[in-house]
């Protein structure tokens, strides 16, 4: 009977280092990135090792309040990603260059966290159908062109889908940049304890200004200017009232639907 007992105990060990090594990532992709994209070496949640299948390449998925016609450079969007069917959904998604490089800034949301500095990934898995995540993309400088959102989505253990979601630039924003203002520059920048905003940028021609700061989330905070300015060289200081640590946005509004937008960082020692 002993020796049965160990011919059993043997055989189901060898059964278990037999098994494909399968990890399990609960809370998150790995900090390295499973998005599928070139700059993460084509690895998606399928590689990790944790669903042990291939993932397909699919359209929808990703879904954003971004307009038609572009992003505003600097501007704040919701990034919504909706992954449909039963079983555990997780999700990994970065905007990224070929390279690799983030484009943009990434603020997680509810059931959601920011990993290795430009990823996205649950903190747990959902349960519902569609499980539905959402994070705040703030969009990159001018000129920087379309922008491809990587991402791997997890619909149960044997099934992993990824998709590619490219959102383009609002040509129209440097276009009135160029010829209505230009050379904008805020300072300091980290403004740190409670130290004056300086504003300034040369005004091309005569137009109507509204210069107002926002919050990550596109709330306006405060009006600093709204008033018709000349063509001319532009340089006022504003008093910030009572804000927290993050980043903040500087909208200049203009003629011919000028929108630029800044981002502006707040310090508290």
């Amino acid at each position: 009977m002993k020796r049965k007992t160990l011919l059993l105990l043997s055989s189901f060990a060898f059964l278990i280092i037999g098994l494909p090594n399968l990890q399990s990532y609960p809370t998150g992709a790995p900090s390295d990135g499973r998005t599928g994209s070139p700059g993460d070496g084509g690895k998606t949640c399928a590689t990790s090792g944790c669903h042990n299948v291939t993932a397909s390449s699919v359209t929808g998925i990703l879904s954003s309040n971004i307009p038609v016609e572009g992003y505003t450079p600097g501007a704040s969007y919701t990034i919504t990603a909706s992954i449909d069917g039963n079983g555990n959904k997780g999700l990994c998604v970065s905007p990224q260059k070929t390279d690799g490089t983030l484009m943009g800034t990434l603020t997680a949301g509810a059931g959601n966290q920011l990993i290795g500095g430009k990823y996205i990934t649950h903190t747990s898995p959902k349960t519902t159908d569609p499980g539905v995540f959402t994070f705040t993309w703030v969009a990159p400088a001018s000129g920087s062109g379309a922008v491809d959102f990587y991402g791997a989505f997890a619909n149960n253990r044997t099934m992993v889908r990824k998709v590619v979601y490219t959102v383009n630039e609002k040509l129209s924003s440097g276009i009135n940049e160029r010829y209505l203002l230009s050379d904008l520059n805020l300072f300091p920048n980290p403004i740190v304890n409670g130290d004056k905003l300086h504003v300034a940028f040369e005004l091309k021609q005569a137009s109507d200004l509204k210069i107002s700061l926002m919050d990550i989330t596109g709330k306006e905070i405060i009006v600093f200017k709204q008033s018709h300015l000349n063509a001319a060289s532009f340089n006022e200081s504003y008093s910030l009232p009572e804000l927290g640590s993050g980043i903040y946005f500087v909208r200049i509004e203009g003629a011919n639907n000028l929108v630029l937008n800044r981002k502006l960082l707040i310090q508290k020692n």
